[in-house]
């Protein structure tokens, strides 16, 4: 038991033992007070009367009533009769005995008188006496009466009360046992403070933080023991205990916060505070809770610049690369600020690397690396995009600045001479370059001219320079193009489209059981020939088909839904449907839908719409108006090959759709590539915080499902899941006619 509570156990008892007394004493003393005022109010009310009774015979025999025994006796006969413990007397005014009713009383006795009047002059007394050995029975009866009921009480509150508060005050002891044992136990650091942010309590952790104890501290406000700043700037920040205390509410920190903490130590640590309310609504102080995140936040970091950069050389890597030129082609757009691009291929690298082997190849590379970088700006961006390519973003640069800077990089490439193993090697480079300016669309596309330049470069013997010219290098690629708008016209006129899916395995038991397929679209040539989308798809996006497409899609599926939920009937199902950005754009998209949806009398929840993160970027506003219209009436949307765009992350706080479409260029390799592993938890964690639906795309084989397993992913979908499929009967000839050619 403890301290407290015997403390508190013994008080209770002295109470009650003083109430037991009370109750004992005060029941025969109030009960004896009472009494006797009574038959002392009973003896004089008595003898006033008898009094006024003689006082007719006193006024009839002035002189002589005294003498009138007979007739005394008989009024004193009368009502109220005189008891068997009481006496009445008469006396006259020089107090001698003149009549007497009633035996005569012994022992303890009281008595009570009246005067005798004649007219207004007292003639003598009428005095009424009583034995109080029945008040002083009774007293004595009150008086046990009074003990047991002390007795009682004594029991009653030392036995009940008492063992309840005794086991109250132990529950509380314990609770607070335990709650200090945890807070020792914890590697937090824990203060609390009162409501002026004064110190009153450190746990253990919070002393080896601090470097000080409680004794040394308390009293102190927080604000002077802690010194917190903010990382990027190192300004003085205030404490979330600040905050906490004013606004009566937790309170965190924004994650960047350093702690200065004695030796001039700078630790990381994270913040959350809460203020502790009484029961009548007021302040009466804080928590504060610190925890050393320093080797967490290094590791993030690490991890951070490991998405970003390349292992070996400590350049970006090229997904970096890619949203640098994204960034760029943004600034072009809103300032008209120019930018040039070179894409660069090492030549006769792998003469190296095969000759001498992998460190070989991995130490030029590393050389190389640190010869071009002192060649570029502290503002230039310089990436390893793979192998012995690399990629160079030079900032407010034109045309002519930028070759002088290629060629400088060609000059100083060409006078390196790499030693190995007592031999001497040399190798070029071939730089393709480009211009980034307002009319530039999108990273993909500027970093294709710049291949293509470094493409020609190396068609044209190798180690030089070339500058993009679209007259030239598109030429052939548009022409190919329009060359597929007659054949996608006569595909829509001829119903030359066909329809395959690919189901999804759900990964998470607790996800939804819905069934889900994908929609994918096919065209079948004039000869019978499978075409992929990615063949025709380009140029109908070019040449403004696609919406057309789209719209072939959407009636096919729809007019068949109810084929589709028939040959599903064991379970709900969901259908994905892909949309290009010019049918997210088009005004009356919308309103195609739902006549549709109306004529075919199709379930908008069995429907799920699949955008393009690319697309949804491009056309955000445009987007998140659509999919909130869509929404409402109860259809679902997927964002595809997330992950691919610049600032994925920020973007996927603005969209409202339901589920997350894990790119597979991150899906395909995480088995050997710790970055692409690093991104598909990354993007999957984040889904889950925003409460989206994980669905990780190139699932090629059961290893890879396993690891997305591990993850925690949702939906998996790749040829390891399934095949793509006919989706209706129309295109089984077709997979028969391809298979049959293939074998």
């Amino acid at each position: 038991m403890s301290p407290q509570s015997n403390l508190l156990s013994r008080f209770l008892t002295r109470l009650a033992a003083i109430i037991a007394v009370l109750v004992g004493v005060s029941l025969p003393i109030g009960y004896s007070l009472v009494a006797y005022h009574d038959l002392s109010e009973s003896l004089i009310f008595k003898a006033q009367i008898k009094a006024h009774a003689q006082e007719d015979l006193i006024t009839t025999l002035p002189e002589t009533w005294m003498y009138a025994e007979n007739r005394i006796q008989g009024i004193l006969t009368r009502e109220p009769v005189v008891l068997s413990n009481q006496q009445i007397q008469i006396f006259d005014q020089h107090g001698t005995l003149i009549s007497t009713s009633g035996s005569e009383i012994t022992g303890s006795k009281i008595q009570r008188s009246y005067p005798l009047y004649d007219i207004d002059q007292v003639v003598g007394q009428v005095v009424v006496i009583s034995s109080l050995s029945e008040y002083i029975y009774n007293t004595i009866g009150v008086a046990l009466i009074g003990i047991v009921l002390g007795i009682l009480v004594l029991l009653v509150m030392h036995f009940i009360p008492i063992r309840a508060l005794r086991k109250i005050s132990d529950e509380l002891y314990e609770e607070k046992e335990r709650a200090e044992i945890t807070l020792h136990s914890i590697s937090d650091a824990v203060l609390r403070t009162d409501a002026e942010e004064r110190l009153l309590y450190l746990n253990p952790a919070a002393v080896k933080m601090l470097g000080q104890t409680l004794p040394e501290l308390q009293g102190k406000k927080v604000s002077e023991i802690l010194n917190f700043k903010d990382k990027a700037t190192d300004s003085a920040i205030k404490s979330a205990l600040q905050e906490a205390l004013h606004s009566k509410t937790e309170s965190s920190c924004d994650g960047r916060t350093m702690l200065d903490i004695p030796n001039n130590i700078k630790i990381a640590v994270e913040e959350r505070a809460t203020p502790i309310i009484d029961s009548h609504g007021r302040l009466s102080g804080g928590v504060l809770c610190l925890r050393d995140v320093t080797i967490a936040r290094e590791y993030l970091e690490r991890r951070s610049w490991e998405a970003t950069h390349d292992s070996l050389t400590g350049l970006v890597n090229r997904r970096e690369f890619e949203n640098r030129i994204a960034e760029a082609i943004d600034k072009a757009h809103a300032n008209d600020q120019r930018y040039v691009l070179c894409y660069m291929d090492l030549d006769h690298f792998k003469v190296v690397n095969d000759s001498c082997g992998h460190p070989a190849g991995d130490e030029l590379l590393l050389q190389l690396t640190r010869i071009m970088h002192a060649q570029v700006r502290e503002s230039d961006t310089l990436a390893r995009l793979g192998g012995d390519e690399f990629g160079l973003l030079l900032e407010g640069c034109d045309t002519e600045h930028g070759g002088f800077i290629a060629n400088e990089l060609l000059s100083t490439v060409e006078e390196f001479q790499f030693f190995w193993e007592k031999q001497v090697y040399t190798v070029g480079i071939s730089i393709g370059l480009t211009t980034i300016t307002s009319r530039s669309f999108n990273a993909n596309e500027i970093l294709g001219e710049a291949d293509s330049a470094c493409y020609w470069a190396k068609e044209q013997g190798r180690h030089r320079v070339c500058v993009f010219q679209a007259s030239d290098m598109d030429l052939a690629a548009r022409r190919s193009e329009t060359g597929w708008v007659g054949r996608i016209n006569s595909a829509l006129k001829d119903n030359r489209f066909v329809l395959y899916h690919q189901t999804y395995r759900s990964l998470n038991k607790d996800a939804e059981s819905r069934l889900h397929l994908e929609v994918l679209l096919r065209m079948v040539s004039e000869s019978g020939e499978l075409i992929l989308p990615a063949r025709f798809l380009p140029a109908a996006e070019r040449y403004n088909l696609i919406t057309e497409i789209d719209r072939w899609v959407i009636n096919k599926v729809f007019s068949g839904f109810h084929t589709l939920l028939t040959a599903h009937s064991y379970t709900a199902l969901m259908v994905n449907i892909n949309l290009s950005g010019a049918s997210i754009n088009s005004l009356n998209s919308l309103q195609f839908i739902k006549d549709k949806i109306a004529e075919f009398n199709i379930d908008p929840k069995a429907l799920c719409f699949e955008v393009t993160e690319t697309v949804a970027v491009k056309h955000l506003r445009a987007a998140i108006e659509f999919i909130n219209e869509c929404k409402k009436i109860g259809i679902k949307f997927a964002l595809d090959d997330f992950g691919t765009g610049t600032s994925s992350f920020g973007y996927l706080k603005n969209l409202p759709v339901d589920y997350l479409k894990i790119d597979g260029g991150f899906v395909q390799n995480l088995e050997k590539d710790p970055v692409d592993r690093a991104m598909t938890e990354t993007i999957n964690r984040i889904g889950h915080i925003m409460g989206k639906k994980t669905i990780a795309e190139f699932a090629e084989n059961q290893s890879i499902i396993n690891i997305l397993d591990d993850m925690g992913v949702d939906f998996a979908q790749g040829y390891g899941i399934c095949l793509p499929t006919p989706l209706f009967t129309d295109g089984e000839h077709v997979l028969h006619n391809e298979n049959k050619e293939e074998g």
